[in-house]
């Protein structure tokens, strides 16, 4: 499925993919020069390559620190520290347990950045001896951990009042990235049920004949496609990004995901349930990302909670116009 943008920006998706196929997620992302181009997000070419590895680790379930070191880039940008050392751990509320801080990749080496909203933000070297990582064992092929730390005996790296500007592109450069990989496993679980579709028979001929199986991969398909347009917009966007449109791509994002693993598990079937087949493993993947930086179902009535008191055009127009090339 390609994206508004064109060539450019599938030859990235497809170098990206290939590589991550034949590398772990951290190796991968030296072999394609990521943390170089993180460093230059301006740049047009730059920001559709780093934005690239994440759809493609959606696709190709590959596991990295790509999420943590992106979050922490905006913390660092006009420091010393190299980008790929630092991994910003992510703050999140567990049902029954109140908030819990969440990094996701491979944390060996790595120092975690911390943002506390109020306190600012530290850096705890993940070895530290308040520092304990707890794993979370989950489908989806990416490592995740929990991580309790006594941040109270750890100085702030950004006090608050130097905090907030980064803290604010951290969360737009996150949801964005989450929104692409969440697009990644979600066209990966549609191309599983697509090619089900025709290979399955019943009745004597291939399933996806069937009109009840093309209506569930095409709604599948333009959900897919939906979510791509708005990641698209989101990263035209990214110089200046309208209010609020980061909780917009990431609430579309884990709404449309969720949506296109469903219905193409009904296309899947009884095989689709198994622990055999790889659709678990997409669709887990689209529920955890879900879950970070504000899922579907906490943005979307926060959303229009903000709509409604402020007076907001939830389209934006007038910023959305310029990244579309200027067509009404």
């Amino acid at each position: 499925m390609s994206t508004i943008h064109g060539d450019r920006d599938d030859e990235f998706l497809a170098t990206a993919c290939l590589v991550m196929r034949g590398s772990a997620g951290s190796a991968a992302l030296e072999s394609l020069g990521w943390w170089e181009l993180l460093a230059d997000l301006r740049d047009a070419d730059s920001r559709s390559a780093v934005f690239a590895a994440f759809r493609a680790q959606g696709r190709e379930l590959a596991g990295s620190g790509a999420l943590g070191g992106l979050l922490a880039q905006p913390f660092i940008a006009n420091t010393a520290i190299a980008p790929s050392t630092v991994q910003a751990a992510i703050l999140r509320l567990a049902p029954g347990r109140g908030p819990v801080w969440v990094v996701v990749g491979d944390l060996e080496g790595r120092r975690l950045l911390f943002d506390l909203p109020g306190e600012g933000a530290r850096i705890v070297d993940v070895e530290a001896d308040d520092v304990e990582l707890h794993p979370i064992a989950i489908p989806g092929r990416t490592d995740l951990h929990e991580v309790t730390v006594d941040l109270a005996s750890h100085q702030p790296f950004l006090p608050e009042v130097d905090a907030e500007g980064p803290r604010e592109r951290s969360l737009y450069l996150g949801r964005v990235a989450a929104a692409a990989e969440i697009l990644g496993a979600a066209e990966a679980a549609v191309g599983l049920a697509v090619d089900h579709a025709i290979d399955r028979e019943q009745f004597g001929r291939p399933i996806g004949t069937f009109q009840a199986v093309r209506h569930l991969l095409a709604w599948a398909t333009t959900d897919c496609v939906a979510l791509g347009s708005v990641v698209d917009q989101a990263l035209a966007l990214l110089d200046d990004p309208p209010p609020r449109f980061g909780q917009v791509t990431k609430a579309l994002a884990g709404r449309n995901g969720r949506r296109a693993c469903e219905r193409s598990l009904q296309v899947l079937g009884g095989i689709g349930f198994t622990a055999e087949h790889p659709h678990h493993h997409h669709h887990s993947r689209v529920l955890m990302l879900d879950g970070l930086l504000g899922s579907s179902a906490e943005l979307t009535p926060d959303l229009g909670t903000w709509l409604r008191t402020s007076g907001a055009d939830p389209m934006f127009a007038a910023a959305l116009v310029p990244s579309l090339g200027g067509q009404p």
